[in-house]
């Protein structure tokens, strides 16, 4: 036995004397070995820990990674294999982060189960302190590489002479098109590269440096990319002296500011055009500052003050402002608003008073306060007058509208008389060629009858027009009066049928009526609706060809399903000239007739369809027109039922 505890004390010393940590623990996981490396390493007695649960005493070790050891442990008690670990995080007794790595191997009995469990635990904390700095120091080399390569800065070393030699040049002169060789392999010097009109004020500001003794210079000039393309550069330099202080080379750097430089230029050159605008503007212009003093003004100030500049200058706005509108107008800039003046101004060097118009804006810098602002004065004595002539001109037009206003009254009086009066003769001849027509008064021969006729037919006609233009006096007069009661359409348009037929008889035009004598009344003035019915007739009569045909067709029409008012629609149908479609919309017009030389050839005043819409409007109805040029045309009125 002695023995065999020799042996056992032996290893055990080993065991103790390595500084790997090494432990031990049995099938329940309690720890039965402990050795100084892990004594060193957890920072406790051995003491202390033996008899712990591992488990539990890796929870107490505040170890970051304890779930993943703890599932590691499980699955190599359960799967009897050994496992490494690496680089689990914990926190010592004293807070410090350290990191481990090591091995768990399972101890197996003589009948092949699990028996405990051997661990290694190496402290790898500086070496992974050394990865992370080499890490750390990598990314910054790296990010100082990115920042290095993408700086706009170029890094030169000229050595001192009239074409600068270059010793040395950053990897980005490839902004440029170059690399570094085309310089350092003394193929191109320095001022190769150098716009040729811009090298010798360079070199003369260098040699001038140089001789005064200066440590440093800076100068911009062009030059030229490798494709030949004009950049504008910045450069500032070191000049390094020998022991002789004589210049021995030139240290510095290059950046290009072509944008910068073509920027200051636009800005030179909007600069020149609003002062000329400023200098030749017709409209005076002057600012101020934010006390309301007058800094700068144009010519064109001076000429509609009608005061010297020097009194212009330095005209304190908020205190010397007489006018109070005007002075509102300013003070509205204080409020960082616009502000507007329109009145008169008077001189105070000579006895003149000019109208003007003055406008103030304010100037607002980047943080949000007034500095100043801006004044603009337009002498507006033109715009006056030309307002005092619009004024007069139309009132002028509004006495001309009055009088023109006066001869209307008078036309439309005139026509109502006119017609009046041709109304009595008209009926009279009417009635008398009846009598003598149908030989009332005697007997006459066929030739007497025929020529009678034509007095009658021309005589209907005559009235037809007679009462169209006492209509449209009444429309005009504001005395049209309409007699409503219920009548019956089929009578009316049966009547003015029969007084329409010997026209129609005379065309040698077919008539086909589809009317049906039960159709409901309609409210309506009779002898309006046979003014209508006679003028869209008429229209059908007139417009059609010889031989041709006209349909008159009436019916009620009610919305299915409802208790509504219905109607009476009417379609009197004419195999006609037509109307082209795009003047449809135009028919309606007082006077208007789709062909000029419709009043040749068909006659006509063109009064008969505003009439007829006049009359369809008073009774509550619609009218519209289908047609087709060369095929005939409907015309459509829609009147409620009684």
């Amino acid at each position: 036995m002695s023995g065999i505890n020799d042996i056992e004390g032996f290893h055990r010393k080993i065991l103790n004397s390595i500084w790997i940590g090494v432990w031990a623990v049995d099938r329940n996981e309690n720890i039965t070995f402990f050795n100084k490396g892990m004594e060193y390493i957890f920072r406790t007695s051995g003491d202390r820990v033996l008899g712990t649960n591992v488990l539990q005493y890796i929870k107490e070790q505040s170890m970051r990674d304890q779930k993943h050891f703890c599932e590691l442990f499980c699955r190599v008690k359960r799967t009897l294999k050994p496992a490494p670990y690496d680089s689990l995080s914990m926190i010592t007794r004293n807070g410090s982060l350290t990191y481990q790595s090591g091995v768990l191997v399972p101890l197996i009995d003589d009948m092949g189960n699990y028996d405990g469990m051997v661990g290694t635990v190496e402290d790898i904390t500086e070496r992974k302190l050394i990865e992370k700095q080499t890490l750390d120091y990598l990314k910054t080399e790296k990010e100082l590489e990115n920042i290095y390569k993408s700086s706009p800065v170029i890094a030169f070393l000229w050595l001192a002479g009239d074409n600068r030699p270059v010793e040395y040049v950053s990897d980005n002169i490839h902004q440029f098109g170059y690399i570094p060789e085309d310089f350092t392999s003394g193929k191109m010097d320095y001022s190769d590269m150098i716009y040729p009109d811009d090298l010798g004020p360079l070199m003369f500001h260098i040699r001038k440096h140089e001789a005064e003794g200066n440590d440093y210079f800076s100068q911009q000039y062009r030059i030229l990319t490798k494709k030949g393309n004009v950049r504008w550069v910045s450069e500032r330099s070191l000049i390094v002296r020998d022991e002789n202080d004589v210049p021995a080379y030139h240290q510095g750097i290059v950046v290009d500011i072509t944008v910068q430089k073509r920027s200051h230029e636009a800005l030179l050159e909007a600069e020149k055009k609003y002062r000329l605008i400023f200098e030749n503007s017709p409209l005076g212009i002057f600012d101020f500052d934010k006390e309301g003093i007058v800094r700068h003004c144009n010519d064109s100030l001076i000429k509609i003050l009608g005061l010297p500049k020097e009194e212009i200058i330095g005209f304190n706005l908020m205190t010397s402002l007489r006018d109070e509108k005007m002075k509102a107008a300013f003070e509205s800039v204080l409020s960082k608003n616009s502000g507007y003046y329109e009145g008169e101004y008077r001189s105070t060097t000579v006895d003149k008073t000019t109208p003007i118009r003055a406008c103030y804006s304010p100037n607002i810098s980047e943080a949000g306060s007034i500095v100043g602002g801006i004044g603009i004065i337009e002498d507006i004595t033109e715009r006056k007058k030309a307002e005092e002539a619009l004024k007069e001109y139309t009132q002028e037009l509004a006495r001309a509208n009055e009088e023109l206003k006066s001869l209307d009254r008078m036309k439309d009086e005139f026509l109502s008389n006119v017609s009046h009066e041709l109304n009595t003769p008209i009926v009279s001849i009417k009635g008398y060629s009846t009598l003598v027509c149908d030989g009332t008064l005697g007997d006459i021969n066929d030739k007497q009858k025929d020529a009678l006729m034509v007095v009658l037919r021309n005589t209907q006609r005559l009235i037809h027009v007679v009462n169209s233009l006492l209509y449209i006096s009444m429309i005009q007069t504001g005395s049209l009066e309409c007699r409503f009661e219920d009548v019956s359409i089929s009578d009316i348009i049966d009547n003015v049928t029969d007084d329409m037929m010997p026209l129609i008889r005379q065309k040698g035009l077919s008539l086909q009526k589809d009317i049906p004598a039960d159709l409901p009344s309609v409210r309506g003035d009779r002898e309006k609706l046979a003014l209508l019915f006679t003028d869209l007739l008429d229209n059908a009569i007139k417009f059609n060809d010889p031989d041709g045909q006209i349909i008159l067709e009436a019916e009620e029409e009610r919305q299915e399903g409802k208790e509504e008012q219905g109607t009476i629609h009417i379609r009197i149908t004419d195999t006609g000239i037509g109307i082209p479609e795009e003047l449809i919309p135009k028919i309606f017009q007082r006077f208007y007739q789709v062909d000029s030389s419709a009043k040749r050839k068909y006659g006509g005043t063109g009064l008969g369809l505003y009439v007829s819409k006049s009359i369809v409007d008073e009774h509550k109805g619609r009218i519209w027109i289908e047609s087709e040029k060369d095929a005939g045309t409907t015309v459509h009125v829609m009147l409620p039922e009684a």
